[in-house]
C-alpha cells in the first residue's frame, strides 16, 4: 500500500509522494460550490461599468496624446536637422566659390607679375621711352658723377645694430662662463 506524506502544491496541484511500486491513490478535496449572490443594485453596477469605461477613455485619450507628442518632437528634430544639413551645405558651396575665386585671383595675379617683371626689363623700358615717348640718351655733358661715401647713413646704422647685439650676446656669454666658476 501506499504511504501518504503532506501533499506539497505544484502548479496548483496536490501531488504525492510514493514509496514503492504501488499508484497512490486520488483523493480529491471537496469543495462547497459558492451560493450565488443575488445583484442587489444592478444601478450601482451599471455605474461601475460607465465609470470604468470613462476611465478606460481618459487612459486612451491620454496615450493617445502622448503618441502625438512623441511623433511631433520626432518630426520636429527632423526638420531641425534638416535645416542644419542645409545650412552647412549651403556654407559648402559658398566657400567652394571664395575658393574658386582666390585661385582665379592667384592666376590673375602671377599673370599680371609676369607682365609688370615683363615691362620692367631694361631694354624694355628704353625702347618704350624712346619710342613712344620721344626720349634720348643724355649727352656726355649733362651726366654729372657724385661721390658717395662707401658706407651711407643707413648702412652704418644697421652696422651699429648688429655690433650691439654682437657684443651683448658676448657680454652673455662671458657672464655666463664667469658665473660658472663664482663661488657663492
Amino acid at each position: 500500500m501506499a504511504v501518504k506524506n503532506k501533499p506539497k502544491k505544484y502548479q496548483q496541484a496536490n501531488a504525492y509522494y510514493t514509496h514503492g511500486g504501488v499508484a497512490y491513490e486520488i483523493e480529491q478535496e471537496y469543495e462547497p460550490q459558492k451560493k450565488a449572490v443575488k445583484r442587489k443594485n444592478t444601478k450601482n453596477r451599471q455605474q461601475s461599468v460607465k465609470t470604468k469605461l470613462a476611465l478606460q477613455r481618459r487612459a486612451n485619450r491620454l496615450y493617445s496624446i502622448k503618441i502625438v507628442m512623441v511623433l511631433a518632437v520626432f518630426f520636429c528634430g527632423t526638420l531641425a536637422f534638416m535645416w542644419s544639413s542645409a545650412l552647412v551645405t549651403e556654407q559648402r558651396v559658398e566657400t567652394q566659390e571664395y575658393k574658386d575665386k582666390l585661385s582665379q585671383l592667384k592666376n590673375e595675379n602671377a599673370l599680371l607679375a609676369a607682365d609688370v617683371s615683363e615691362q620692367m626689363d631694361l631694354e624694355n623700358v628704353k625702347k618704350i621711352a624712346t619710342e613712344k615717348l620721344g626720349m634720348v640718351e643724355p649727352q656726355s655733358y649733362q651726366i654729372k658723377y657724385i661721390d658717395v661715401p662707401q658706407q651711407s647713413y643707413t648702412i652704418h646704422y644697421e652696422e651699429d645694430n648688429k655690433e650691439a647685439a654682437q657684443q651683448k650676446g658676448e657680454n652673455t656669454l662671458v657672464r655666463t662662463i664667469v658665473g660658472l666658476f663664482k663661488k657663492e
